[in-house]
């Protein structure tokens, strides 16, 4: 019976979309003495728990993902929430980008959390090794984990200005750290991780960015501990919900001195 409700539910957010590539129309209003965070990538893993989080805390949580239809979790956790908005977004997509800022460009957003991103799947990840690597991947890693979040920040910025905690933060990968970096393959998603965080530490040194006061972050999430990683013996996994509330108090402990920065969802410093 639940699932039925839940295609119901689908069926009735997709007669609601006022065109192909457009968000979803929504009629509930945001609390205005509650901070905002818009999260990309919300629909599972590391945004979802971010989304559940901020909502917990009472912020206004506008959560994006591709397929709202088919976002289970997410819908059902709008349900519960009266704060969460949901929103259609592909960062591929830029046309998408611009028209959902567009729609928001009246709303301050204290947090732009650019969570979406891609590793890849057993195909995609076998031709990420050397020997066999498939070059034709690296244009769909850097526009998904560096160029997507750049344009969110970029199209957001107005909104992120109008705040009053102004910050674009952005969930990174220890793959993206030349140091810290471990283990074989995965030359596309570790390259594009570096390009994104170097992307970011280059906005923070805008003049038109530090005169607005903006902070920007970068995070390590670390190895969370999912169907992929249990069974991996490697130091330093932690669970979702552990790894999410911390990066949420780092965000919120933010001070100009550490915009540009690179950090772990402990706080540490990451090395470049």
């Amino acid at each position: 019976m639940k699932r039925y409700h839940l295609r119901i539910r689908h069926l009735l957010l997709a007669l609601f979309l006022i065109a192909p590539g457009m968000p979803l129309a929504q009629a509930a209003e945001f609390d205005s003495d509650s901070p905002t965070v818009l999260v990309t990538g919300s629909n599972r893993g590391i945004g979802l728990e971010f989304v559940r989080q901020y909502a917990a805390l009472g912020w206004n949580v506008i959560a994006t993902c591709r397929r709202p239809a088919e976002a289970d979790a997410l819908s059902s956790l709008a349900d519960e929430y009266a704060n969460i908005r949901i929103e259609q977004l592909d960062v591929l997509r830029h046309d998408m980008i611009d028209a959902l800022a567009r729609k928001y460009r009246k709303q301050p957003i204290d947090v732009l959390l650019n969570n979406a991103g891609f590793f890849g799947d057993t195909l995609q990840l076998s031709g990420s090794f050397f020997g066999r690597l498939n070059y034709d991947l690296w244009d769909l890693y850097v526009r998904t984990n560096a160029i997507g979040p750049l344009k969110m920040a970029e199209a957001f910025f107005g909104s992120v200005v109008m705040s009053q905690q102004k910050k674009i933060m952005t969930v990174s990968s220890l793959q993206g750290s030349i140091e810290d970096s471990y283990g074989e393959g995965s030359f596309f998603y570790r390259g594009s991780k570096a390009a994104l965080n170097m992307f970011m530490h280059t906005l923070s040194g805008q003049n038109k960015v530090k005169k607005a006061e903006v902070l920007v972050g970068l995070f390590s999430p670390g190895l969370i501990i999912d169907d992929r990683t249990r069974n991996l013996r490697l130091d330093g996994k932690v669970e979702r919900p552990v790894s999410v509330s911390g990066m949420i108090e780092v965000i919120d402990n933010f001070t100009p001195e550490m915009s540009g920065g690179f950090y772990k969802y402990t706080g540490d410093t990451v090395p470049w």
